[in-house]
Parts: C-alpha cells; sequence; structure tokens
C-alpha cells in the first residue's frame, strides 16, 4: 500500500471514528451535549482536527441520520421490488417497524430528535436517503391510484398518512404504551393496526 492509499485510509478512519463517538454521545447524553470539543475530547483529537471532517455538529447528525436511511434503504430492498403497490406498501410498513423496534438507537436520531436543527434543512436541499425514501412511498400511492385501488387525492397526505400510523406504533410499542389497549398482544396488535389502516385507504 503507497503513502497517499494509506492516508487515506487512515482519513476514512478517523472519519469513522468521530461519527461513532457523536453517536455515542447522541444516545447517552442527548443532543444538548453534542458539541465538537466533546466529541474531540471522547476521541483525544483537538477540536480542529473534527473540523477537517465536518463543517459542525449539525453536519454529524446529518450523516448519521444518512448512515440510518442508508440502513433502514437496505433492509427494505425486498419491498421496494414488490410489483403490486398495495403489497409494496404493507411491506415496507412491516420492515420499517420491524426497523424500528430492532434499532431503536438508530431510528431515535433518524425519526426522534428533541427539537429541529440545521440540518433538516439540508436533508432536503441534498434529498438524501430519509427524502428518498419517502418519495418512493408517495411514487407507489400515485401508482394505487392510477390502479384505481384507492380513491384520487393528494399522493403525499396518503404517505403521510401511512408514515404516521408506522412511526406510531413503533414509538407506543417502544414505551410499552401498546399494552394500555391489549397486554400481552404487542406483535398481533401491531399487525392488526396495520391491515385496519391498509383496509381503511386501499381495496
Amino acid at each position: 500500500m503507497g503513502i497517499s492509499e494509506r492516508r487515506e485510509r487512515e482519513k476514512q478512519e478517523l472519519r469513522e471514528k468521530i461519527l461513532e463517538k457523536a453517536k455515542e454521545i447522541l444516545i447517552k447524553e442527548g443532543q444538548d451535549n453534542l458539541s465538537i470539543r466533546n466529541i474531540a475530547t471522547a476521541i483525544e483529537y483537538s477540536p480542529a482536527t473534527i473540523y477537517l471532517y465536518f463543517q459542525d455538529k449539525d453536519e454529524i447528525v446529518y450523516e448519521l441520520m444518512e448512515m440510518g436511511f442508508e440502513r433502514m434503504t437496505s433492509e427494505l430492498q425486498g419491498a421496494f421490488e414488490m410489483t403490486d403497490p398495495v403489497e409494496r406498501i404493507r411491506h415496507i410498513g412491516q420492515g420499517y417497524i420491524a426497523f424500528g423496534l430492532k434499532n431503536p438507537e438508530w431510528y431515535d436520531i433518524m425519526f426522534n430528535a428533541p427539537q429541529p436543527i440545521q440540518h433538516l434543512t439540508k436533508c432536503q436541499e441534498e434529498w438524501g436517503f430519509g427524502i428518498q425514501l419517502f418519495d418512493f412511498l408517495v411514487n407507489t400511492c400515485e401508482e394505487a391510484m392510477s390502479q384505481d385501488r384507492t380513491r384520487k387525492q393528494d399522493p403525499r397526505l396518503v404517505a403521510l398518512h401511512l408514515w404516521s400510523t408506522v412511526h406510531g406504533l413503533v414509538n407506543l410499542s417502544r414505551s410499552q404504551r401498546l399494552e394500555m389497549v391489549e397486554q400481552n398482544n404487542n406483535d398481533s396488535l401491531i399487525q392488526r393496526t396495520m391491515e385496519s389502516m391498509l383496509q381503511c385507504i386501499f381495496r
């Protein structure tokens, strides 16, 4: 391995180390305690070194969000390839819930930040994995409408309805609030709620 290749590998390893430590701080201490200085202290580098890789902490959080959405997108690949739009939506919803319950730390970074931060604007500008996933859902809703599987309406609102439901189910399940509705039957309640929603929207 040449000098340039070694240096590039070392840069990539340090970048990954910064992101991993930032993720750890976010999970254990919350967004308020995430700072360039705290990350630098944790990995024993100067803050100036962190700034060589990231403009600010918001860019770091944005990158972590993208990593989470990339993981989710990879796990949903089978659902994306389904030809029937309603079945596609059903499997995307099921995969979304499964990802959220299996990966609570990533899910919180992606969806449960306690307050808006600047990187959300960047997400919209750069059309990252998260926006692409929502757009795919919107397009699938449009496809279902074109096949008369549901009434004609704004597909973005239908997609938001679907997203709100699965997001709510993940958070209600994780906080054990679903136990208030039906005890010791969490998985079945999630599946029945999903089916009820789909039957209300699609035919």
